[in-house]
């Protein structure tokens, strides 16, 4: 057999072997070039809008936003922006892009402080976002920024808070932030101790007075009833108000009687409910011999003799004689 004959038979094989690859994979490609033809329109048209959808810019975010003051609110929690500002407030003021304009001030009595550029500037009474916008203005009016940026951030707000004193678990001094009933505040401190007074005081000062010359402004009843809650309690306190919870005052009662010792006030009590809570006169004891020891404003102790519906204040001492016969 020849060399050419030898050739032809290899190639005639070769061609048969790879016939039906050729064939499956121009099948293969036929089925795929009939997916593509039958793409749904609305695919199409998601196709298309996508590509419609424009190109995001690519200058600074800070360049859209409007030539206002930036609102405080964003670098303060809760009702910190809509809080007046007041001595002893220390604020933080930044400009964005001008780190050579931040200002750490603290509120002084005048109630005027002096920011960078732009001098002095009347701050008491007005909110941060007030002054935050005020300071962008000035800036603005003297040409000196362009489209300028404010931010302030209140650090510390001596100016409104408030102290609970006295029969609580938590005493201290609290931020006021926004506005906060009776309750909130007590519940703040952790609520009333065992030895709490069922009442409450509340100190304020008048205006145009220092925070240090406080006086009674009014006593709330501490009704704390699971069902109905008094409205005292509800009413909100203000800036530099102080609560205080007295310690509960107590009564005592010894001699002839079944259960002598201290025993916790209450309202109206009069001789007749001391026999009561100290379990009755004894045997020996007589209703007709009881002697309130009373201390006077002076420190001095009186001997009372005091029939059964006679007034039992704080701190007085009933005792109950024995009979003479």
């Amino acid at each position: 057999m020849t060399i050419w004959s030898k050739f032809s038979a290899f190639t005639e094989i070769t061609a048969r072997k790879l016939l039906p690859a050729v064939l499956a994979f121009a099948f293969i490609g036929q089925a795929q070039a009939q997916e593509i033809k039958t793409i749904p329109a609305n695919g199409m048209k998601l196709e298309s809008q996508l590509l419609q959808i424009p190109q995001a810019d690519k200058a600074p975010a800070t360049a859209s936003v409007p030539n206002t003051a930036k609102n405080a609110a964003d670098d303060m929690p809760g009702d910190a922006a809509s809080d007046v500002i007041g001595e002893g407030d220390q604020l933080l003021i930044t400009v964005f892009g001008q780190p050579d304009l931040t200002a750490d001030v603290t509120i002084g009595e005048s109630g005027i402080i002096t920011l960078p550029l732009v001098g002095t500037v009347e701050v008491k009474g007005r909110t941060a976002t007030e002054i935050a916008a005020t300071f962008a203005k000035k800036l603005e009016q003297g040409q000196y920024i362009k489209n300028p940026r404010v931010s302030i951030k209140v650090i510390q707000q001596l100016s409104r808070t408030f102290s609970v004193l006295g029969e609580v678990l938590r005493p201290g001094r609290y931020p006021l932030t926004g506005q906060i009933s009776i309750l909130e505040a007590l519940s703040l401190a952790g609520g009333v101790s065992q030895k709490a007074e069922k009442s409450l005081r509340i100190l304020r000062r008048e205006p145009g007075k220092p925070a240090s010359e406080l006086q009674e402004y009014a006593s709330v009843k501490l009704e704390l009833d699971a069902t109905k809650l008094a409205p005292e309690l509800a009413q909100k306190i203000q800036p530099n108000d102080v609560l205080f919870v007295p310690q509960l005052k107590n009564f005592y009662v010894y001699g002839e009687v079944r259960r002598p010792g201290m025993y916790p006030m209450e309202d109206d009590l009069n001789v007749m409910r001391v026999l009561s809570i100290g379990g009755g006169v004894t045997d020996r004891g007589s209703v007709r011999r009881i002697i309130i020891h009373r201390k006077t404003d002076s420190g001095e102790l009186r001997e009372i003799s005091a029939g059964i519906a006679d007034r039992v204040l704080p701190g007085d001492v009933v005792f109950i004689n024995e009979r003479i016969f």
